[in-house]
């Protein structure tokens, strides 16, 4: 039986995606990103799963009969969550990474040894890490411009109403 799916919500179809996907993290970003995934990606609904530390919005998941896992992503604990997840039947997996405290670059490295696709919104550390560069960039002060700037260091851009 072929559980891949049309679009349901009259959008255009642009992908066909046939290996797991797996979305980390459902808060506001993943409420928002799931309808577009849903309205312009086929894909099988029994091979979708949302990893989530919070699961106050379950309900959105139960009725759209995607599975859902209550648990946190840790550095001591991504590999032995993610694989099966994303090494079970045929095709590609793909993470869709929407949350925060989960290392991007780890989850990177994770999903090229196991070829898998990989999405992200932001660059993020695990939590109480050494700072690196995306954390500086994420703590910079907002300049005059409203804009994040590590490299000026909040100053407004030469030129800018003052």
């Amino acid at each position: 039986m072929n559980a891949t799916i049309p679009s349901t919500d009259g959008g255009p179809l642009h992908a066909r995606f046939d290996g797991p996907i797996v979305m980390i993290g459902f808060g506001s970003i993943g409420k928002g990103t799931l309808p577009l995934i849903e309205r312009h990606i086929a894909f099988d609904r029994a091979r979708f799963v949302v990893i989530a530390p919070d699961d106050s919005d379950r309900r959105l998941l139960d009725e759209r009969q995607i599975r859902f896992i209550h648990r946190g992503l840790t550095k001591e604990n991504y590999c032995e969550i993610l694989t099966p997840l994303l090494t079970t039947g045929p095709g590609r997996g793909m993470i869709v990474n929407l949350s925060v405290d989960t290392s991007s670059v780890d989850l990177m490295e994770f999903c090229k040894d196991l070829d898998a696709f990989y999405i992200d919104t932001v660059v993020e550390p695990w939590p109480a890490s050494t700072p690196t560069a995306s954390d500086r960039f994420r703590s910079a002060p907002i300049t005059r411009c409203g804009r994040a700037c590590s490299i000026c260091g909040g100053a407004a851009p030469a030129g800018s109403p003052p």
